[in-house]
């Protein structure tokens, strides 16, 4: 018997399988991948090293400042800021503590904000790299540009980041979670954009915590309906206060905009 018609309907199935696979509107292989790697490029770093480490935060009326501080500097009768691989000096020593090696966060007095406390600014990281008994040198690693005599010294914490997606902003019921507002800006314009921080006024004591995300408001006037304009991460926890980063922004944010928790975290 001739296998001719096995041989043909063998080639016809093929044609059908195959026409099967590129038939618009049809799931494949590839069409999968392309949706995976859309919903993939939803999500990236939502807060840096850079928020972490080159950021501000508030230190709040009442608290003490730190007790270590850079007191000079090689070459500092030939410049006045600091950046990677300088050599700084501190005033504190082996008698108090410090070891070769230590890690430490400086930070730099920014502006007072009224009664609440004053903008402390992340310049970068110093390692101690030589000790004496009432002093230190250090070298300055992964610095922010502007590290400055008079910066104080905090022990260096190794903090993760976090990778999610921009919630985004748009109409929320006002009463349906934890509102503030904006009470410092990072810039002298006092307007912030996209990527920059700003201080708001809540913190652990109304139970917010970094990775939480918030819209940002607008009004007109105070007799008119409030419009969303940005989107927000808080990136620092402070008291009564924390940092936020604005992720996506159609209009400037102001001094005196309001916040809103996000609840859909």
């Amino acid at each position: 018997m001739s296998r001719k018609p096995v041989i043909y309907s063998g080639f016809i199935i093929l044609v059908f399988a195959s026409l099967a696979l590129v038939v618009p509107g049809r799931p494949f292989a590839q069409e999968t991948m392309i949706k995976r790697a859309k919903i993939f490029e939803d999500t990236y770093q939502l807060i840096t090293e850079s928020d972490l480490n080159c950021s501000f935060y508030m230190h709040e009326e009442g608290k003490l400042l730190p007790d270590i501080r850079i007191i000079g500097a090689e070459r500092m009768n030939e410049k006045s800021v600091f950046e990677d691989n300088d050599v700084i000096y501190v005033d504190k020593g082996a008698a108090d503590g410090l070891e070769i090696g230590q890690l430490f966060l400086t930070v730099g007095l920014r502006a007072k904000v009224g009664k609440i406390g004053t903008v402390m600014e992340r310049h970068g990281r110093a390692r101690i790299v030589r000790l004496e008994d009432t002093m230190a040198t250090a070298k300055v690693e992964k610095g922010c540009g502007t590290v400055r005599i008079g910066d104080f010294l905090l022990p260096f914490e190794e903090e993760a980041g976090e990778i999610g997606r921009d919630l985004g902003y748009g109409d929320m019921d006002p009463n349906a979670s934890k509102k503030g507002k904006v009470v410092y800006i990072e810039n002298d314009f006092h307007i912030a954009a996209s990527g920059q921080w700003a201080l708001i006024d809540m913190g652990r004591q109304q139970c917010v915590q970094i990775g939480d995300q918030l819209n940002v408001f607008f009004r007109a006037r105070p007799d008119l309906p409030r419009e969303a304009i940005a989107s927000a991460i808080i990136i620092d926890v402070r008291g009564a206060t924390s940092t936020i980063k604005i992720l996506g922004a159609r209009d400037t944010v102001n001094i005196g905009s309001e916040v809103q928790i996000n609840v859909a975290r």
